[in-house]
């Protein structure tokens, strides 16, 4: 990686440098505020001193590398197909116990063969979706308690039924109500959509319903996506603040303590990387209450979803936002991960259009997108 260091009198003039230097693709390594000039260390000016980088071409294009081994698919299928069948002699216990709970019915085998099947149908459809094997289990075993033994034949009202235990769990908050100020922070990992998000919520309140909005950056790692978010802010016509540390964050929200929204933006940080997760939280850490929105994607891997979920509790976020919705055919990541960090949802996007694609939860949609209505 070439490396170069960068002083202006702010960081706008830095970055301006590093792009005009080095391009769009510079990645900001570090950034320090520090006295140039005086004598003995009085009467300087403050300057900004800006560290890029340039990623060089990756060895991979110019030296083949032959690659790790995964774990083959059949073992993986396999493991999953163990773990469904287990969890469908269960339901069939349930639904075979079903002769005992009603005797005086007089309920046939045949009967309650075509009701397992149902119930196993839409138990496999769940986990198609990406519904935990688990989770779905669960959710067929509650329609088996909940519904009458002569509806379990009936494929629309295990249907409906399924989808009002879905909505009930699915907890959804509007974070932004009411008249006085309010101040948001959107954290998560890289590639999510944080920055288009941010821009999403600064023009649908301010555009559309008349807030005073400002806009705060915490992510100069990335030249792009504080030049992305000043374009967004001049468009909307909305203040922006590039902020480098907590105390300078501080300041900004005292500066604009007028304003109905406050919007943060922050660097996508790697969940394994726990030092970039401790200074993301020590940035927001001011006097002034932050509501904290982890934003995921709908396309991540489960396996990664938990672990996003499970590090970024470092940064105490308060609910979760999905974003890539119409990137994906599979929604059960949403219950799963609602499930497993007992946060409430806020918003979901549907697309790149701002302001359009961004909309409050509907847990009712949620369920049936989760049961294949898409």
């Amino acid at each position: 990686m070439k490396v170069k260091r960068f002083v202006a009198q702010n960081l706008q003039f830095a970055i301006q440098q590093v792009k005009a230097e080095m391009g769009e693709d510079a990645i900001i390594l570090d950034t320090k505020r520090r006295k140039r000039g005086g004598l003995l260390g009085f009467f300087g000016r403050e300057v900004v001193e800006v560290t890029a980088g340039l990623p060089e071409l990756p060895r991979s294009r110019l030296h083949p590398v032959t690659p790790g081994v995964p774990l083959p698919l059949e073992k993986r299928e396999g493991a999953m197909l163990t773990e469904v069948r287990k969890e469908l002699d269960e339901i069939k216990k349930m639904v075979a116990g079903l002769a005992n709970r009603y005797p005086a019915r007089g309920e046939n085998e045949g009967d309650l063969f075509a009701a397992y099947h149902l119930l196993a149908a839409f138990n496999n459809l769940l986990v198609q979706n990406e519904v935990t094997v688990d989770n779905a289990a669960e959710l067929v075993k509650k329609v088996i308690t909940i519904l009458p033994e002569e509806d379990l034949h009936d494929y629309g009202q295990i249907k409906e039924c399924l989808e009002k235990i879905i909505a009930a769990d699915l907890e959804v908050i509007s974070p932004i109500d009411g008249s006085e100020q309010q101040v948001m922070a959107l954290v998560g990992p890289t590639g999510v959509g944080k920055t288009t998000t941010i821009a999403k919520l600064a023009a649908k309140y301010a555009l559309m319903q008349n807030r005073e909005v400002v806009l705060i950056t915490a992510d100069t790692f990335r030249i792009a996506a504080v030049e992305q978010l000043r374009r967004y802010a001049e468009i909307i016509d909305v203040p922006l603040e590039v902020v480098l540390e907590g105390k300078e964050l501080e300041s900004a929200l005292k500066r604009h303590r007028n304003k109905n929204l406050v919007l943060i933006d922050t660097a996508g940080r790697s969940q394994h990387n726990i030092v970039q997760l401790s200074e993301l939280r020590n940035i927001l850490s001011p006097s002034v209450q932050i509501k904290t929105l982890l934003v995921l994607s709908l396309t991540t891997k489960h396996r990664d979803l938990l672990g996003i979920t499970e590090k970024f509790q470092r940064v105490n976020y308060d609910a979760l936002l999905f974003t890539k919705l119409d990137e994906t055919t599979s929604y059960g990541s949403i219950y799963n991960m609602v499930k497993s960090t007992r946060k409430p949802l806020t918003y979901v996007t549907t697309g790149q259009n701002v302001p359009d694609d961004i909309e409050v939860a509907v847990p009712e949609t949620i369920a049936k997108l989760i049961l294949g209505d898409n």
